[in-house]
């Protein structure tokens, strides 16, 4: 039963990060949308952390134990880090 109604719905999800710097601080954002058969159905943001500069170094404090730290990290110094 569950085979035959995935392949009636086509149900796509996609997370990625979005980040916003604001007075020093670099927020951080999970986006998450779901699609079924290509019509949004859901879509969060949700703020996940807080990226700053102390001493030369960048420090993430996380505001959702469920996030991995290291996915973020690694996604912030591809596009903000990388430019």
């Amino acid at each position: 039963m569950k085979d035959e109604l995935m392949d009636m719905f086509s149900i796509n999800e996609t997370c990625n990060f979005e980040f916003r710097e604001v007075c020093g601080f670099t927020f951080v954002f999970k986006t998450r949308i779901l699609t079924i058969n290509d019509k949004l159905t859901s879509a969060s943001i949700k703020p996940v952390g807080i990226i700053y500069e102390e001493n030369g170094e960048y420090y993430m404090a996380p505001l959702d134990e469920t996030v991995d730290i290291n996915e973020v990290i690694e996604e912030f110094v591809k596009r903000c880090l990388l430019r």
